[in-house]
């Protein structure tokens, strides 16, 4: 099924896979996503998305679980890493409605993850909080 809008897009990594495993491929993701939401908060101020940059690339490095993009001032485009119990690495970019970016981001950023070796999935609109929204529609796409 080819997903054309969504509210967000999930990506997963094989279990095998840790944050450190993003270590090369995060900075380009990272300024993908910033791109995308670039902002006149991020024109006027670019060193913003560098220090948010900086934050996440130490917690990757650490092994830990990066804070992600989740600021709306930063264009409404959000790249978040959500807890999970079974401690596979997962994040998600979102956008504030139902739109073809959410799509696009998330095939291109599977395509660097892809270009750099890691295995993940990749759905549409799975998350938790979506369900309270009104004529809400799940769709999945899967990516090798």
């Amino acid at each position: 099924m080819v997903v054309v809008k969504a509210y967000t897009g999930h990506i997963v990594l094989n279990e095998r896979y840790t944050f450190k495993n993003l270590q090369e491929v995060y900075p380009d993701i990272h300024r993908k996503v910033i791109e995308a939401g670039a902002s006149s908060a991020t024109q006027e101020d670019p060193a913003v998305g560098e220090l948010l940059l900086d934050e996440n690339i130490r917690a990757i490095r650490a092994d830990k679980k990066p804070s992600g993009i989740n600021r709306y001032d930063l264009g409404g485009v959000r790249l978040i890493f959500p807890i999970r119990d079974d401690g596979q690495v997962e994040f998600y970019v979102s956008k504030h409605s139902r739109c073809p970016e959410v799509v696009g981001l998330t095939e291109s950023i599977s395509s660097m993850l892809k270009k750099a070796g890691l295995k993940h999935s990749t759905t549409y609109d799975r998350s938790p909080l979506l369900s309270s929204r009104s004529a809400f529609q799940p769709t999945a796409g899967n990516s090798p």
